[in-house]
């Protein structure tokens, strides 16, 4: 078992498709479980055994810490980023219904996946607005749009906390 504090030390480790389940109330010291979501959408049986709740999907968390307005990612102390992503989760669980305005520190690099060879490639956002960027593998024309994949995020995540939370 981990913490969320010693998870995010190697977050950028961990497979984009992973959920983060952590035992609340969330702290840096809370245990945490790493593992992919049931096809239910309930909490998997390890996480459950251990008490913990949904938290947030890894990529959320990386696209969260990545971007921290005018610290860095790099630069930012574990207990920041800790700080930052128990804020973001618990403003998810909360009835709040308008996202929070995320202040974007363009150019923006991230990852996307190809739709046509399902390769993870390396793009830079420079806005909001919708671009066209090439696959590094295939070449193919992939269109991202960094405002509607946000909000997209965000409605997915709360979602997933309505699901039916249970065991077995």
């Amino acid at each position: 078992m981990v913490t969320l504090q010693e998870l995010i030390q190697k977050l950028d480790q961990l497979d984009r498709g992973l959920t983060i389940y952590a035992v609340h109330p969330w702290q840096p010291s809370s245990t945490v479980v790493v593992a992919r979501p049931r096809d239910d959408g309930r909490i998997p049986d390890e996480a459950a055994a251990a008490g913990c709740r949904y938290f947030l999907e890894v990529f959320i968390a990386l696209g969260i810490l990545h971007h921290l307005p005018n610290a860095g990612y790099q630069k930012t102390s574990e207990a920041e980023k800790c700080a930052k992503l128990i804020e973001y989760a618990e403003f998810l669980s909360s009835e709040a219904k308008p996202y929070p305005l995320l202040k974007w520190d363009f150019p923006v690099s991230m990852t996307i996946l190809c739709r046509e060879c399902r390769k993870h490639f390396g793009i830079i956002v420079t806005g909001e607005g919708a671009a066209d960027y090439h696959c590094s593998a295939c070449g193919i024309k992939q269109t991202f749009d960094l405002g509607t994949f946000t909000g997209k995020a965000l409605e997915q995540t709360r979602k997933m906390r309505k699901v039916p939370r249970g065991g077995r």
